[in-house]
């Protein structure tokens, strides 16, 4: 490998933002980028080095001599693209869902395992500064271990929003349950705790009034799942809610105290320690308080970036894993385990909400029961899908 990590984007609407942080670290460059789109090609080129060049298709990127590609294509569609680009000896960043289907999840964790290449989910929502700050506080052990968690991702639209993001009863945006959008939710908890999730319960919140303001076929409003965790401690995460007010929201509540963010920020973090467990250590902030975290050189970086300069770690942080040799966090066992939540979780919603186990993706026995498990909300190869993709058909109301 040179001594420059040489990486490739697939997808430049979203990558934009991926080209514009390759660009301001020291160790990595972009040499390739790809999309179908041409207007989008043209905006890209005006932040790529130069000399950077336009493939025509994914199999042309992948032999461009990059050593690492970003997938930024439709978020059903990462596994096949990742896998292949595994196979071919290119590390991976997927910009969304890693898997769609618990038969990806087994072939994706083994196409890194049998090619030594990493796969890493560019989830960035844990490199929000409350939630980098979250994790420095609890891995400190100030607060005990965790014994319940909450997370949510709350992102309501209008109308018209609503028809941008989904032109058509096909699209794929249209055809995804709403659970399965879960890692905004679940990847900071678990990058805080550390924790993985072994089983799910999935249930559906519904709502006529949401589908008649925005002209919705269908009532399913808010997936809202149970997650057990390897200590024991439960962990309730809602994925992508579609009423107000919009934002995001984590909250630890641990065995000596708890910690949670400041709704409508992603900055500021509110502090508790039971008071019988104030001591010499942790009592310089008393038993409770709210504060901004002191932003790093590193983090003075990051400002201009999108998601409050989370994308910018993202990128960091992979291409410093990669050319370190070290093992990121967001890895593909990780990944799976996340795919896995909201795949499970929709089917324990479809079944009454059943409890569901979660393999351990590192074991390969566990794993295997899912090997040809390739149920999918979503049609392909014009077979229909063999999963709803929602649970509450919408009766139009008259008004």
């Amino acid at each position: 490998m040179a001594e420059k990590l040489r990486i490739g984007v697939f997808g430049v609407w979203r990558g934009y933002e991926y080209i514009r942080a390759v660009n301001i670290q020291e160790n990595a460059e972009i040499v390739a980028i790809c999309d179908k789109d041409e207007e989008k090609l043209e905006e890209a080129l005006k932040i790529c080095p130069p000399g950077t060049k336009v493939c025509k298709d994914y199999d042309e990127l992948l032999k461009s001599g990059i050593d690492a590609v970003i997938l930024c294509n439709y978020f059903h569609e990462h596994a096949p693209y990742a896998i292949k680009a595994l196979k071919s000896g290119v590390h991976v960043l997927s910009e969304t869902q890693s898997a769609v289907t618990m038969k990806q999840c087994v072939e994706l964790v083994e196409a890194a395992e049998e090619t030594g290449k990493q796969f890493v989910l560019a989830e960035n929502y844990p490199f929000f500064r409350c939630n980098m700050e979250m994790r420095k506080i609890y891995q400190s052990g100030e607060i005990g271990d965790v014994v319940f968690a909450e997370g949510e991702y709350i992102h309501p639209m209008s109308r018209a929003e609503n028809t941008f993001y989904n032109p058509d009863p096909t699209h794929w945006r249209t055809l995804t349950p709403c659970t399965y959008y879960c890692t905004h939710a679940l990847a900071p908890l678990m990058y805080i705790t550390d924790e993985v999730p072994v089983k799910v319960i999935g249930k559906v919140a519904r709502s006529a009034a949401y589908a008649e303001d925005l002209g919705s076929s269908v009532d399913d409003n808010y997936g809202v799942l149970l997650c057990e965790m390897t200590n024991g401690s439960v962990f309730r995460v809602g994925a992508c809610g579609a009423f107000g007010p919009k934002g995001n929201w984590y909250r630890l509540g641990c065995s000596r105290g708890g910690v949670e963010s400041v709704r409508g920020q992603t900055r500021d973090v509110r502090l508790s320690i039971c008071p019988w467990f104030l001591n010499e250590k942790n009592s310089s902030h008393g038993a409770e308080c709210v504060y901004t975290p002191v932003p790093t050189e590193e983090s003075k970086k990051a400002e201009g970036f999108e998601h409050d300069g989370a994308d910018f770690w993202v990128v960091k942080t992979f291409c410093e894993d990669i050319l370190a040799g070290r093992q990121p966090y967001m890895d593909v066992y990780r990944s799976a385990a996340l795919a896995a939540v909201g795949i499970l979780g929709w089917e324990s919603a479809v079944e009454n909400s059943v409890q569901l186990e979660i393999p351990d993706f590192k074991n390969r026995e566990e794993r295997e029961k899912y090997r040809n498990d390739d149920r999918s909300p979503y049609d392909k190869d014009g077979k229909p899908s063999s999963l709803p993709h929602y649970l509450y058909r919408h009766e139009a109301q008259s008004k």
